[in-house]
């Protein structure tokens, strides 16, 4: 009898542990992923109500929530893809003729506006005529590309785009949203702002609206969207009036998101409780430029003593509080033509004080620099958004340390920019916004745009001309990639200017909301400098694949699959 126990003992051990066996098998050959569910509802809070959602009046930089709203309903020919470079989205292909200023785009035969009527190549031909018309309201640059670009149709799902001259960064630019030409070829350029289409939008975007109030904007899942339903089945925007409303009620619990600029008034603050912080650089920079017209700062050898006497990263940190990332060449990091072995002058402050003592300013019993008896003075303008005041302070105090004084005027934006189109400066400090996803800098470094562009510093040099030159025409991006290199080793030598930084934009979200795609991969900086926002709005690219809540599944580990 204890013989036959015995064995009853053995045989239950003996296959216990074969169970176990078999499920540490299972475990380390299967795994848990997490799988996407259809359904629920994401709110968001947002600073400011919507002015207009018809982009044919809407400027972005002015009306941002009506950019997000926007960003939700429409769709361009083109999309930028996570790597920067241009993708198809309502074009489902394009050709461009061997002289390089033909573009024939071919539209899906899949979409449809959210009214249930197809898309033809008449709402692209609407659109981008409406867009180079007298009427048109929306993005100034925007207008500024399409105004010499011949649209003709050449099929009911084909259109044909003629430019001037080669252009590379063309398709890049093709992302404007297209609009219903069946709801608006016949409302007349001055009614584009009252028109009922302003309160009920049709796009053939991933949303569709469902309501607009003073106090929301609700928006549905596009059932029928050619790239697929989107998972969360609707998305609330609520209108805050002030940035700290907004962060009360996501401390509430009231809203699931709230996005701001790092820079702006809410700057750092503790997350509430299952609520993730995602910081992303933006496709904008501040930067102090240099008048090279006359006056001291002519002088090359001068502009490289005051930027080896400029501690950026100490900047950051005492005007920021950290809170931007640090840049060193007008090509923003996230761009892929960024060049990785471009330095910048490194901080030095005692060969700053022998370079400048060299070229002769020599200091004086006040602590000052003078040269043959005439203090170094250099009047600074800037506007008064409080970042860039900070960093002017900083910089008043960074460079008195050397003797070089500096005198800050504060204007109003409109002023400031007056003055710089009037070249009536000796140093500036401002930013550039929206610099979009293509890396071409021709309009802010070209001596063709020196007199009566964007050339505020007014850089003349033949070798920087030829290269961004060579980098707007050529259609090859290994090429492009080679002239931009070359142009950023040129402008560091030069230093017309020290571009300074770029600021964030802190999405806060709920813990529960996945698939943003924001992030650096594990084990990187907290920062995502590797990944590049264009706009507030951009945060929204690949929303369709947004999802809140997950389910968990047991697969075959991919490696283990026949």
């Amino acid at each position: 009898m204890a013989r036959r126990i015995r064995w009853q003992i053995l045989i239950a051990t003996v296959s216990s542990l074969l169970v176990l066996g078999l499920m540490a098998y299972l475990a380390l050959t299967t795994a848990a992923v997490a799988r996407p569910l259809n359904g629920g509802a994401y709110v968001e809070g947002v600073v400011g109500a919507p002015q207009q959602l018809n982009p044919l009046v809407s400027d972005p930089t002015r009306d941002p929530t009506g950019a997000d709203i926007q960003k939700l309903l429409f769709d361009g020919l083109m999309r930028t893809g996570a790597d920067g470079l241009p993708e198809p989205a309502l074009a489902q292909a394009w050709e461009v003729n061997d002289a390089g200023t033909v573009y024939t785009f071919t539209l899906r035969a899949d979409v449809t506006w959210h009214d249930g009527t197809p898309l033809t190549a008449d709402d692209v031909l609407f659109t981008l005529r409406a867009v180079q018309g007298r009427g048109f309201a929306g993005d100034p640059s925007v207008g500024d590309i399409w105004r010499n670009v011949l649209v003709d149709k050449v099929g009911e799902r084909s259109v044909r785009c003629t430019l001037g001259a080669p252009f590379a960064p063309f398709l890049s630019r093709a992302t404007f949203p297209i609009l219903p030409a069946h709801l608006l070829r016949d409302v007349p350029p001055e009614q584009w702002a009252t028109t009922s289409f302003n309160r009920k939008p049709i796009g053939t975007g991933p949303y569709q609206l469902a309501g607009l109030t003073a106090e929301h904007a609700l928006l549905t899942a596009n059932p029928g969207y050619y790239l697929e339903r989107p998972f969360i089945d609707s998305i609330e925007l609520r209108f805050f009036a002030s940035p700290q409303a907004a962060l009360a009620a996501l401390t509430r619990g009231d809203i699931m998101g709230l996005g701001f600029q790092s820079t702006g008034e809410l700057g750092q603050f503790n997350l509430p409780r299952g609520v993730v912080r995602h910081a992303v650089p933006l496709a904008s920079y501040t930067v102090l430029t240099f008048n090279l017209r006359e006056g001291p700062l002519a002088d090359q050898g001068l502009r490289r003593a005051l930027a080896e006497g400029l501690d950026k990263d100490a900047l950051i940190a005492r005007a920021l509080g950290g809170q931007a990332e640090r840049l060193d060449t007008p090509i923003l990091p996230g761009w892929w033509a960024a060049a990785q072995d471009v330095a910048w002058y490194p901080y030095d402050q005692q060969r700053a004080a022998d370079a400048l003592t060299s070229l002769g300013y020599v200091v004086q019993s006040d602590s000052t620099r003078a040269k043959d008896g005439r203090p170094l003075v250099l009047p600074l303008i800037t506007d008064s958004a409080p970042d860039r005041v900070a960093a002017a302070q900083e910089i008043v105090r960074q460079w008195g340390v050397l003797g070089v004084k500096v005198q800050v005027e504060t204007l109003d934006g409109p002023i400031l920019r007056q003055r710089l189109a009037d070249h009536n400066f000796m140093l500036a400090l401002y930013s550039w916004q929206r610099l979009g996803s293509d890396p071409d800098v021709f309009e802010l470094w070209h001596s063709s745009q020196a007199s009566s562009g964007d050339n505020y510093a007014g850089l003349q040099n033949d070798r920087i001309d030829e290269l961004l030159a060579n980098a707007r025409q050529d259609p090859d991006i290994a090429s492009r990639s080679a002239s931009y290199a070359a142009f950023q080793h040129r402008w560091v030598d030069l230093a017309p200017g020290i571009t300074l930084y770029q600021p964030l934009f802190v999405y806060a979200t709920s813990s529960q909301l996945e698939g943003l795609d924001l992030d650096r991969p594990s084990g990187a900086a907290d920062v995502a400098s590797s990944h590049l926002l264009l706009s507030r709005e951009a945060r929204f690219r690949n929303v369709s694949r947004w999802f809140l809540r997950s389910a968990r599944e047991i697969r075959r580990d991919l490696r283990q699959s026949p």
